[in-house]
């Protein structure tokens, strides 16, 4: 006998009330490992839901020289596909965030992954760049309050002791997405069609929505997000320096970032067909990166993060350098891949240090600072590829990674953060 997802439904969310009444559950079953169970299926899906709304907002960087052919712009302007999505997500978070903020969390997260999925859809059949563009700030509107919004449903999820597994688990999804998501969709986008890997996306969105309804919880507001205590954080040094950090390592990242296809292809002179094989290069240096951040950050976040920095600053500067030695690229992207998979460990643990007892508000200004970083980077690769020429992105790029470790050593001088 099958049983359909509204009965699922039903049924764990009848579970504790059932539990509370004293009711007997039926022989043979476990009903705590059955909800154990289900609360990690829940945390799951939210990480799936994480990388697939990451990989969402960043798909188009692999895949721009297809995607401005087929609607008639450059490379340049097709980074705004980019630009704009990030600008969008930056910008709403917090009030769309408060605007929604009474929502139940199962109801909103399954509308949010709806419009991602409708946006890859729309961007896949787009037949023209206004088009395209639209779909795009639409799943930038949806973005914003996905994120403000995931970190307080996960903890809810499971018992306080698990919270900071659970969290770890979904927050995952961030440096899987940008190292491995990026890279697959490349690489299914020049083996078949560049509309093929939206499609995809948008399969993965149905499936996350399709969790949400059949696994989490009846999960009510639990009180409006307080825009009043922003101000006062800002003013608070450590934290203003790690949003300062984040926002140049962001935006010297995806300056170089979004153009690395055409910039592989135009100026190192690699085939065009290796790029997708480097890329996923990058992505599997980024998944050794991640584990290295995850274990060194509980021993010295302050040396993690110079490490991080300052290779990316010297990967960034070597390939702007030696740009005409094809084989270069290899070990730079490597270093590369490894550095930035390792930031968003190291930044988001400094916010949380830097903003003990405010943790949800330090957090929206991280996700402001993080989204709207990937936006200003984007937008001003796209001006210097249009402007001075797709050469000299990764000089630009190497300037605000050092800026950024001059930044990140002169913040963090007096504590091993």
């Amino acid at each position: 006998m099958t049983t359909s997802p509204t009965e699922i439904r039903a049924t764990l969310d009848e579970a504790p009330a059932r539990a509370s009444a004293g009711v007997a559950p039926a022989a043979g079953q476990d009903p705590s490992a059955r909800s154990a169970l289900v609360r990690w299926l829940s945390v799951l899906t939210l990480g799936l839901g994480v990388f697939a709304i990451v990989t969402s907002e960043l798909l188009p960087v692999g895949l721009l020289p297809p995607i401005a052919k087929d609607v008639g712009v450059s490379n340049g302007v097709a980074g705004l596909t980019v630009t704009l999505y990030g600008a969008v997500a930056a910008l709403t978070a917090v009030p769309l965030t408060v605007l929604f903020g009474r929502i139940d969390r199962r109801w909103l997260i399954t509308g949010l992954m709806s419009v991602v999925v409708a946006g890859n859809i729309v961007t896949a059949i787009a037949p023209n760049y206004t088009v395209l563009i639209a779909a795009r700030i639409l799943m930038g509107f949806a973005h914003g309050v996905f994120w403000s919004t995931v970190p307080g449903t996960t903890v809810r999820l499971v018992p306080e002791r698990h919270s900071v597994k659970a969290t770890a688990i979904v927050l995952s999804g961030i440096s899987i997405a940008s190292v491995l998501g990026v890279p697959l969709g490349t690489f299914l986008g020049q083996q078949t069609h560049w509309q093929v890997a939206f499609y995809a996306m948008a399969g993965l969105g149905a499936l996350v929505m399709l969790g949400a309804l059949t696994l989490l919880p009846k999960l009510p507001s639990q009180g409006r997000a307080d825009v009043r205590a922003l101000p006062a954080l800002l003013r608070h040094r450590p934290l203003a320096t790690a949003l300062l950090v984040t926002t140049l390592t962001m935006i010297g990242h995806y300056l170089a970032f979004t153009f690395v296809a055409p910039y592989l292809e135009d100026e190192t002179g690699i085939d065009s067909g290796l790029i997708s094989v480097l890329l996923l290069v990058f992505g599997i240096a980024g998944v050794l990166g991640n584990f290295v951040a995850g274990a060194t950050v509980a021993r010295s976040l302050r040396k993690s993060l110079l490490g991080a920095v300052g290779a990316m600053a010297a990967a960034l500067i070597v390939f702007a350098a030696l740009k005409d030695v094809s084989y270069v690229a290899y070990p730079v992207l490597i270093v590369w891949g490894l550095a930035y998979a390792a930031l968003p460990v190291c930044l988001q643990t400094w916010v949380m240090q830097s903003a003990k007892g405010q943790t949800d508000s330090a957090s929206s200004l991280y996700i402001t600072s993080f989204n709207g970083s990937i936006a200003l980077g984007s937008l001003l690769g796209g001006l210097v590829v249009d402007n001075i020429g797709l050469a000299s992105v990764t000089w630009i790029a190497g300037g605000f990674a050092v800026a950024a470790l001059i930044a990140a050593a002169v913040g963090n001088q007096r504590s091993d953060a």
